[in-house]
């Protein structure tokens, strides 16, 4: 009994002050990860940047330990189960001591269920506001305490498991918030790069826009196009995959049943028109409402009015939620694909794309990957074209400095997708000659150039205010090399 090991860390813990035990476990933590951080070559303005380094900390951390937290919060109480027993051996006689034990370690084992089960949709939901309400970089410490709030009003009789010892409140409490946090990490939006509809697809235009016109929807053909791809790839008697929709009145509503091609189209577009009402889209630009209809083509609309009803909308955590939750209620290995949102959008080109607006809540294109985000140049241009950049394609541009120089670092970094010009084509990045600026070009029909634009006021600012703080607007070639003292463009090939 003397040779078992015990973690010295645990137990060296003689308080019950829980927050101070946390700050003790966070400081550790971040003093562990930094280094790994000073190994990477990023710009030196962003690289010493102590909040930049914070905030790296905390998301490389929540993605990377979130499931070896949790096992080793599993072998912790198991070790505490072991120790207890053998502590009140010593005291007590075994007859005495086993109830009370046993008693004691299945409250635990509640507790802990019950700990994990509390951070439902309402408690993420108000942890993520909390979040993108303010620069990342200036509020990690609040991350950090929405977390521990989540888990005292999810947690009731905690003052039983005090009673345990404070490691393990410790534990838990770092469990959950790394949990909470990895989940917020990557949520919110679809960042796929952009694939090329097949030759199969394409032949079939003509035919989805006659039924997207039939079904009031002749804006989202290219949404159309990008589901078949998606479901078949053009291929096939059923290319829609529409034959267990509620809308196929003709054919066996089993996988495959549809037989003719056409009216596979017909049905998916009907069953996508109906996504789009129940999930309420506005328009082409209402891009979230539009990831909720197109989760709800591939599980089905009571998805839509689950995800409304439980989380207010879409989003990657509640579409993998709602997989599970069916698997278990019929017993089965899979339903349907989670990330379904991601490849669909893959397939949508930079055309639609850039008729949207920015969708803020993608915290990848605007907080978490975004290296001026890190460094707290909120509503900057160079911020906003970056995070538009990201959204619209789906990767890195390669660009961290300023916006004068932000085609030439685009080039170098994608010499296979990008080349120089003089003049735009849609889907370009553009930086001014005479200005420290850069933009996005949206479109370009005739000798009309439709940009999108960040840093209207001149001035850093909040998340909140950044987020108002952008344009689209429309210019000739000349109207923007006049009012930038010329422009040059990175054209995608």
């Amino acid at each position: 009994m003397k040779d078992i090991k015990t973690k010295q860390k645990v137990l060296s813990i003689k308080t019950k002050n829980v927050k101070e035990n946390v700050n003790h476990f966070i400081k550790q933590q971040t003093i562990h990860t930094r280094n790994k951080e000073e190994d990477k070559k990023v710009e030196q303005s962003v690289k010493t940047n102590p909040n930049v380094q914070a905030t790296n900390n905390v998301s490389e951390v929540a993605k990377q330990t979130f499931i070896e937290s949790k096992q080793r919060a599993t072998k912790f109480i198991k070790h505490k189960h072991r120790e207890h027993k053998f502590k009140t051996r010593d005291k007590k006689a075994l007859s005495e001591s086993t109830p009370v034990h046993n008693q004691r370690i299945t409250y635990v084992s509640k507790a802990k269920h019950h700990v994990v089960n509390k951070i439902n949709a309402s408690k993420i939901k108000q942890t993520t506001d909390k979040v993108v309400t303010q620069p990342a970089v200036k509020s990690t410490t609040k991350v950090i305490k929405t977390s521990i709030e989540v888990v005292k009003k999810s947690v009731s009789a905690m003052n039983t498991l005090f009673s345990f010892g404070t490691g393990l409140i410790l534990l838990l409490v770092v469990t959950l918030f790394i949990g909470t946090f990895s989940v917020l990490a990557q949520d919110g939006g679809s960042n796929s790069e952009i694939v090329s509809l097949s030759e199969e697809v394409i032949a079939y235009e003509e035919t989805i826009r006659k039924y997207a016109k039939e079904y009031d929807i002749e804006d989202y053909v290219t949404l159309l196009q990008a589901i078949m791809m998606q479901e078949s790839g053009g291929k096939g008697n059923d290319p829609m995959q529409a034959s267990e929709s509620g809308y196929n009145t003709k054919y066996p509503r089993v996988p495959n049943g549809i037989t003719d091609p056409e009216y596979s189209i017909e049905v998916g577009t009907h069953t996508f028109s109906d996504c789009l009402k129940k999930a309420k889209v506005k328009d082409s630009s209402d891009t979230e409402r539009i990831y909720l209809a197109l989760q709800g083509y591939n599980y089905g609309s009571g998805y839509i009015e689950w995800a409304i009803r439980n989380f207010g909308g879409y989003s990657k955590y509640n579409a993998q939620q709602f997989s599970d939750n069916k698997k278990q209620e019929l017993n089965v290995s899979g339903y349907g694909d989670p990330s379904y949102v991601d490849h669909v959008m893959r397939y949508v080109g930079i055309t639609f794309r850039g008729g949207t607006n920015p969708n803020f809540n993608n915290l990848e294109a605007w907080v978490t990957k975004n290296p001026y985000a890190q460094a707290g140049l909120y509503g900057q241009c160079t911020w906003f074209a970056w995070g538009r950049f990201y959204e619209l394609y789906g990767y890195d541009p390669g660009f961290s400095g300023d916006g004068s120089s932000c085609v030439k670092k685009l080039i170098a970094a994608h010499p296979d997708k990008f080349e120089r010009s003089s003049s735009p084509k849609a889907g370009a990045v553009f930086s001014a000659i005479g200005h420290n600026h850069v933009g996005i070009v949206i479109s370009v029909k005739d000798n009309t150039i439709t940009v999108q634009e960040g840093n209207l006021d001149g001035i850093t600012n909040t998340f909140q205010d950044a987020k108002k703080d952008w344009q689209t607007k429309s210019y000739t070639l000349d109207q923007l090399r006049s009012i930038y003292g010329g422009v040059v463009f990175a054209n995608p090939k």
